[in-house]
């Protein structure tokens, strides 16, 4: 596969959409100051008989990370019921190549900090969020509001199936409306 040069596949902008699938449906859960994602994998050092090492892959390690801007009574609360839960998640990453791209977490442990200093603009929520792994690939349908978010950037009914390729999330991209 051959990547190449490519400018206008470089992302300048962040999504500021995460959703999170309550029982009742997809939450939007307020403006976003900045979202991370972290896929790692540590390695583990084998030294063999005649003293040469060798790096391995050891165990991988998805997390994300989110810090909301929104403070109100309502997402307050929101945000405490989450804690202890298991969640499907919706994050919006921005313009890639002139296409929408979002990920989906079928499953997330969310660990909520709440940060609230005075003087402070924004005043913030973080959110560490622990992806857990699937037992294998998983496919969703990007037109289904089972399965994502009604309206959200990436929402389509043509070809609308999507696989993962590994068992922690699904990266989609378009065909929706590409919006700054």
């Amino acid at each position: 596969m051959a990547l190449g040069k490519n400018s206008k596949k470089i992302r300048m902008f962040g999504g500021n959409n995460l959703q999170v699938k309550f029982p009742g449906g997809w939450q939007n859960l307020g403006h976003m100051i900045t979202g991370t994602i972290e896929d790692k994998t540590d390695s583990q050092e084998v030294t063999f008989a005649d003293g040469t090492t060798l790096d391995l892959d050891g165990k991988r390690k998805v997390k994300m990370s989110v810090t909301l801007a929104q403070t109100s009574k309502e997402e307050l609360e929101l945000i405490d019921s989450l804690r202890g839960g298991i969640f499907p998640v919706y994050y919006y990453n921005g313009i890639v190549d002139g296409k929408p791209q979002a990920f989906y977490f079928k499953e997330v442990n969310v660990i909520p900090n709440m940060t609230l200093k005075n003087p402070d603009n924004p005043m913030n929520i973080v959110l560490e969020m622990s992806v857990l792994p699937q037992p294998g690939n998983y496919w969703i349908n990007a037109g289904n509001i089972q399965d994502l978010p009604q309206g959200c950037e990436v929402w389509t009914t043509t070809n609308p199936y999507y696989e993962s390729k590994n068992n922690f999330y699904i990266i989609i991209e378009g065909p929706g409306k590409a919006t700054k």
